[in-house]
């Protein structure tokens, strides 16, 4: 276990604290608690990034096992989460999205080593895990805010308004925000699915049956929902409600294929 993952848990942990506090305040204080909050979880992100070097130095680097590839995930979810925060300071999904990336982060220091799928050393190997798990991040991001949105569109539409919709952003720029993740994590999930094909049919003993395992059905899966998404806002304007609805199927999908490599190990690539 890496040294610094004490602290850097404690961070998330202080962080998620501090943006779960801020519903429940006034606003100057409200608007206290999530700088402190940002601050803390920056400092997270930081803990976490010495932790990954320092396993990169005695020679785990994050894909040659999948709790590195989960702990990778748990990291680059946070930093495309801080990015966003310069122009979308969304504090909510802040208080949503910590706590999904501590579970992942210590899932990945106390679960079962699996080991490494076999040529993940490889150029290709590399490039297809490292965009893969750099689009998953960004959908993370996209699938929070969408969670976001369909509550405070559900309090505005009962007339119920909790603090969630009162101190929430409003649901236009949630829908931006979700838009802008998808343009930009669907390149990389498509490179990543094109070389991760050319990287599974070049395996020793490859072929076309290896594509038909579930963790390559759900790849396809979350492809396809998150291509007819991005052609729906294009071509007839989707937003909102439904936009958010399939920006969670397709999360879901992305992260039934992490599932599988986490519970089943990289056994058949």
């Amino acid at each position: 276990m890496p040294p610094a993952f004490p602290l850097t848990l404690a961070l998330y942990a202080v962080s998620c604290t501090l943006y779960l506090a801020h519903s429940s305040t006034g606003e100057r204080a409200t608007q206290r608690l999530a700088d402190v909050a940002r601050i803390a979880l920056a400092a997270a992100f930081v803990s976490h990034a010495v932790d990954i070097g320092y396993l990169c130095v005695q020679g785990t680097h994050p894909f040659v096992d999948v709790r590195e590839v989960l702990s990778f995930l748990a990291w680059l979810t946070i930093g495309a989460y801080l990015a966003t925060t310069f122009r979308y300071p969304l504090p909510l999904v802040g208080a949503l999205l910590v706590p999904v990336t501590i579970v992942l982060d210590v899932a990945a220091r106390l679960g079962p080593a699996r080991g490494g799928p076999a040529h993940a050393s490889t150029l290709l190997g590399t490039m297809h895990i490292g965009l893969a798990t750099a689009g998953v991040a960004i959908f993370a991001v996209a699938a929070v805010d969408a969670a976001v949105y369909l509550v405070a569109e559900g309090q505005l539409k009962r007339r119920r308004f909790g603090p969630l919709f009162k101190k929430g952003p409003p649901l236009e720029k949630l829908d931006q925000l979700n838009r802008r993740c998808i343009l930009l994590g669907f390149p990389l999930f498509t490179v990543a699915m094109i070389t991760g094909t050319i990287w599974v049919m070049r395996l020793q003993g490859g072929g076309a049956h290896r594509l038909l395992t579930p963790q390559y059905a759900m790849s396809t899966l979350a492809w396809v929902l998150f291509a007819g998404l991005l052609v729906a806002r294009v071509a007839v304007g989707l937003r909102g409600r439904r936009a958010a609805l399939v920006t969670l199927a397709g999360f879901g999908a992305a992260l039934g294929v992490v599932a599988i490599y986490y519970l089943r190990g990289p056994a058949g690539v």
